[in-house]
């Protein structure tokens, strides 16, 4: 039995991933802004903001997930904004690698979320490998110094490794749910041309995947999260439509609105990558769900 100290553990990911290390006999812990507990999980207080921190939280730990960081897409990208997501993905890192040091904790590993934002937005038709050069966008921007600060961590002489999750898709929260819904209304449609790619990546596999690479010691590096199957936008609008049984017929939702709405955040949607998976599949993750109409089958609500 291990105990795992996770970071934005109450979020989606965070949840799936601890209910998998409990069910496995592990002790899990979640540095948390509130207190108290989540079934049977301790909470700790932090707010990497303040520098404040439990330090108790790592008395005995093996491993950390981390997963803290702001929504890219939950607020309009104002200046603000943009700090706030670079500082709560940043100076969290930096508040964890300041206890590690000083209490010269061994990690068997450290595992640091990014996301395939990292390659940017500019729209090609190329296979996005891992050893890709960084976009030009904010999105790419706040990656690569999310990653930069896992550099630290690395130096301390532990296991690190980087996974850059794709749109991870569940019926609990996240994007499926605001996606489904104008289906679910018969009102769903593409966004903008429909060519842009769409790499997703269902929740129990990429909550498998962050419990495989922590307790497998020969995987380190960085690894791309999604699903083996790419699709593009307007493919998977049909697919989704079909899921929930409702039509797929109205035009393509203009750019220029979502654009209007979002303002420079929406590049995350207007544009997608082909992202390969081939790296974490060659080290012997089997993705439980490789295809968009099984994915889609089973989260429909």
């Amino acid at each position: 039995m291990s105990k795992i100290l996770i970071s934005g553990g109450s979020g989606l990911i965070g949840r799936h991933i601890s209910k998998l290390l409990i069910e496995s006999n592990h002790n899990v812990a979640w540095l948390s802004r509130e207190g108290g507990s989540w079934n049977g999980i301790k909470k700790h207080i932090w707010n990497p903001n303040n520098g404040i921190i439990d330090e108790s939280a790592f008395e005995g730990v093996d491993h950390i997930i981390h997963l803290a960081g702001s929504g890219i897409v939950d607020k309009r990208w104002t200046a603000s904004y943009k700090k706030e997501i670079i500082d709560s993905r940043v100076k969290s890192c930096e508040l964890i690698y300041k206890v590690l040091e000083k209490k010269s904790i061994n990690l068997k590993s450290f595992i640091g979320c990014s996301a395939i934002g990292f390659y940017g937005a500019k729209q090609s038709d190329n296979l996005v490998y891992e050893t890709n050069l960084p976009g030009e966008n904010f999105y790419s921007e706040s990656c690569v110094l999310w990653e930069k600060s896992y550099e630290s961590i690395k130096n301390l002489g532990i296991r690190t490794v980087i996974i850059r999750t794709g749109i991870v898709l569940s019926k609990e929260s996240g994007a499926y749910p605001k996606m489904a819904l104008p289906f679910k209304l018969g009102i769903g449609a593409a966004i903008g041309s429909g060519k842009q790619n769409f790499p997703w990546i269902h929740i129990d596999d990429i909550a498998r995947l962050f419990v495989y690479t922590l307790f497998n010691e020969q995987l380190d590096g960085i690894y791309n999260a999604v699903a083996s199957e790419i699709i593009n936008n307007k493919d998977f609008s049909k697919l989704l439509a079909k899921s929930l049984n409702r039509p797929f017929f109205i035009p393509a939702l203009p750019s220029t609105i979502l654009k209007f709405v979002m303002g420079e955040g929406a590049c995350v949607v207007t544009e997608g990558l082909k992202i390969s998976n081939e790296k974490i599949k060659k080290e012997g993750f089997i993705f439980k769900f490789e295809k968009t109409k099984d994915a889609l089958s089973d989260i429909a609500f």
